[in-house]
């Protein structure tokens, strides 16, 4: 399966308060909570995905069961809030319940020869779908949810998910800004899985009001820290 995967707005925004912008999409939007898919004219990749099995030795060498088995388990890590404060995160990753081989190269750029404003990961790469399980000490996260692992080599791997604010198990609530006083606003989770460690960070992006109308309508996004750990 072929598809393109572009750097978009919300990714920017998102790296600029500590977030890595590596994101999977074929232009159809979110999909299993995972932002994907959004168009944007800073760059991207072109890929192609080719479904594997759990023990097929990928071209990278390695089979995803063998990735998996580096770095599934549970891992507990300190966290520190952005609003002050710190407590204990705990990461879980689960058994393997799909696995594709992605073929990535640099999307050829549009014909104004732009640079990309922020660079994008084009490497091949695994993508493996499993559950995944988050969760603070302090109670503000206990979360299981679908994520899809980026695994660039047999010792690492990375994900990014969109948290559904409205199906929250813990008691987080977003007061780093005033939700009120925004159209929408969402919470990504982000991490990094090695052998032995885990790290992340958890922030957010708050899109305005429209201003204006018609041709000059436009909107902006405000980033925001919630954690990191």
């Amino acid at each position: 399966m072929s598809e393109r995967r572009w750097l978009s707005w919300v990714i920017v925004a998102a790296t600029s308060v500590g977030l890595f912008g590596c994101v999977d999409g074929a232009g159809s939007g979110p999909q299993g909570g995972q932002i994907g898919g959004v168009h944007g004219s800073e760059g991207g990749c072109d890929e192609e995905k080719e479904d594997i099995g759990a023990d097929d030795v990928s071209p990278l060498g390695f089979s995803a069961r063998e990735a998996l088995t580096a770095i599934s388990g549970e891992r507990s890590v300190p966290l520190t809030w952005a609003k002050g404060g710190s407590t204990t995160a705990t990461v879980s990753v689960g058994e393997l319940v799909a696995a594709r081989f992605v073929r990535s190269t640099v999307a050829e750029g549009d014909s104004s020869g732009a640079e990309p404003a922020l660079a994008v990961d084009c490497s091949d790469h695994l993508q493996i779908d499993v559950p995944l399980a988050f969760s603070t000490e302090d109670g503000a996260f206990d979360e299981s949810f679908a994520v899809t692992l980026r695994v660039p080599r047999i010792d690492a791997a990375s994900f990014f998910y969109k948290i559904d604010l409205s199906a929250l198990q813990g008691s987080y609530e977003v007061t780093e800004v005033d939700p009120a006083e925004f159209k929408a606003v969402a919470v990504y989770l982000s991490g990094a899985l090695s052998s032995g460690a885990v790290s992340g960070t958890i922030s957010g992006v708050a899109e305005s009001h429209p201003t204006g109308s018609g041709p000059d309508a436009s909107v902006s996004a405000q980033p925001f820290g919630v954690a990191q750990f």
